[in-house]
C-alpha cells in the first residue's frame, strides 16, 4: 500500500485550536451561564484567526460535548472552579473542523 494512501484513510485533517471556558453566575438565581470560544491556535505570528462563540444551554450540556474530546480520564467538571473564575479555563485541543463546529466554529 502507497504510504500517502494510508494516511488519508487515518480520519480528518486535525488542527490546533484554543478553547476558552468560562462561567458567569447569575445574580437572579444560582444558574451558571457556560460559554465557550474557539479560534485557531498560531504558535508564531499573530496567535490565531478569528474567534467564534457558543453558549452551552447548561452544565451537562458543556460536559456532553467538551469531554469526549478530552484526554481519556479527563473531565471538564474536574476545573469548574477555574471555568467559573474571572479568567475562565483554556484548552489547547486537536480537532476536526466537524469537532471544532461543536463549540461554533464557522468553516
Amino acid at each position: 500500500m502507497n504510504p500517502l494512501e494510508s494516511k488519508s484513510k487515518v480520519g480528518p485533517k486535525r488542527h490546533r485550536f484554543l478553547l476558552h471556558l468560562s462561567g458567569m453566575r447569575e445574580e437572579s438565581c444560582e444558574e451558571c451561564r457556560y460559554t465557550a470560544s474557539i479560534r485557531l491556535w498560531a504558535a508564531r505570528g499573530k496567535g490565531g484567526s478569528g474567534g467564534c462563540v457558543r453558549t452551552f444551554k447548561d452544565e451537562d450540556d458543556m460536559v456532553r460535548t467538551v469531554n469526549p474530546l478530552l484526554a481519556h480520564g479527563s473531565d471538564v467538571r474536574d476545573v469548574l472552579g477555574h471555568i467559573e473564575s474571572p479568567d475562565g479555563f483554556f484548552y489547547l485541543l486537536y480537532l476536526s473542523v466537524d469537532e471544532a463546529c461543536k463549540f461554533g466554529w464557522r468553516r
